[in-house]
């Protein structure tokens, strides 16, 4: 613990982690003292610090959204997600940056692994945190691909739950219908502490998986996205699966993949711009421009056509479904994102191999697989049948073991620049 002080009190005025104002180390110190001193209640999470992105809301934190407006618009009760953390002996060590309302224009967040490149976003904060040291959990959120990308761009483990399976109440909305909680951690075994604390009807006789379940290789225009050098990596990675004797079946995942991308942002914008369009006149001045376009555009869907992109949606989730059903595939293996985190500050990254993840509601875990001469992390994201987390955490577990690598945090160097 003493070290993630003295590694917050070096580093955060570099990586920018945290929103400011948030983490004071005595209020941090004096948390865990009393949890230390309560020794009635059962505390497994007991000297564990929690960043939690600032779009949720925490007791005694202010919650801003990464915007310029009063944190007096936010207030509301604790999200459920952080009380059961927060109940089982976790601390917030603070609230961590976010892009604004979490869609896409960004934050001050660095990447710890190369302090010129973006953490991606939009939980730009609480990847950061958890792959600086500053923290073992960090809760983030994905709309599109705002907890996957950081994590893989970061170099630690992400999870996105099945839709529905970590409650979102206390969470300041994007977009209702494709909004999820999720986490960071550093390796998988932290990610197996937390999850049968905060998931959802968590059912560890679920876990038990054969090495004989099949993968899917995603082919045709969703593969096409990424470039020669993300593909490379990760067909070191799909090489040593078939090493080691792992079924895999290369499946045409869909045939126009831009089709698919393009209606989450509608579905996405429509309803963020129902959530801001009270205010949205009145403090128009106040959004940043990427968060204006995004408005824009979802002013201009109107509710007739949301419902039928979201009746689309639903029978985009009922169809791949199917697919993985009648093609017999477990899960899917692919790459993070197009390319390893873009150099600059001026965007969070290219969500467009996540997007699709999160608009039919599947489990989704990435690993870090590689890092490149930039010191910047490659990874691959694991995606599970929708419910099945509890499988897919366990496939995981087997994936990383054949490729070797259990974590950047040990691994690999943080940034010289810090």
């Amino acid at each position: 613990m003493e070290s993630r002080f003295e590694c917050i009190r070096e580093h955060q005025g570099n990586v920018h982690a945290f929103v400011d104002g948030t983490y004071d180390e005595a209020r941090v110190r004096n948390a865990i003292t009393e949890i230390q001193r309560d020794k009635a209640t059962e505390t497994p999470l007991a000297g564990i610090l929690l960043g939690v992105k600032d779009v949720i809301n925490v007791d005694g934190l202010p919650t801003c959204c990464g915007s310029a407006f009063p944190s007096t618009m936010f207030e509301g009760r604790e999200a459920s997600c952080v009380t059961r953390l927060r109940r089982a002996g976790a601390t917030v060590a603070g609230k961590t940056v976010t892009a604004e309302f979490a869609v896409s224009d960004p934050g001050p967040t660095r990447n710890p692994r190369n302090l010129a490149h973006t953490p991606g976003g939009s939980s730009s904060g609480s990847a950061a945190a958890v792959a600086a040291g500053f923290c073992q959990i960090a809760i983030g959120t994905q709309t599109s691909g705002s907890v996957i990308r950081p994590a893989g761009y970061c170099g630690v483990v992400g999870y996105k739950p099945s839709f529905g399976r970590i409650d979102t109440d206390g969470v300041f909305p994007f977009s209702r219908s494709m909004d999820h909680v999720g986490l960071f951690t550093p390796d998988l075994e932290t990610l197996e502490r937390i999850l049968p604390i905060l998931v959802n009807r968590w059912n560890p006789a679920l876990d038990a998986i054969e090495k004989s379940y099949c993968i899917g290789i995603p082919q045709g225009s969703y593969m096409d996205l990424a470039t020669p050098v993300v593909l490379a990596s990760f067909s070191d990675v799909v090489e040593a699966l078939e090493l080691a004797s792992y079924p895999l079946k290369r499946q045409l995942l869909v045939d126009d993949i831009a089709v698919y991308n393009d209606a989450i942002d509608r579905v996405t914008y429509a309803e963020l711009y129902r959530v801001h369009a009270p205010w949205y006149d009145k403090y128009h001045d106040l959004y940043g421009p990427l968060m204006r376009d995004g408005l824009e555009q979802g002013e201009a869907i109107t509710s007739r056509e949301l419902r039928r992109l979201l009746e689309h949606s639903r029978h985009t989730q009922l169809w791949i479904s199917s697919l993985m059903r009648d093609h017999e595939i477990d899960m899917w293996l692919a790459p993070v994102a197009p390319t390893a985190a873009p150099r600059g500050l001026e965007s969070t990254g290219d969500h467009r191999m996540n997007a699709i993840w999160s608009y039919t509601g599947l489990p989704v875990v990435t690993i870090p697989i590689a890092v490149d001469e930039l010191n910047l992390p490659h990874g691959v994201q694991i995606v599970g049948r929708y419910g099945q987390d509890e499988r897919l955490l366990q496939a995981a577990f087997h994936i990383r073991d054949v490729i070797g690598v259990k974590s950047l945090q040990n691994q690999w160097e943080l940034s010289q620049s810090l």
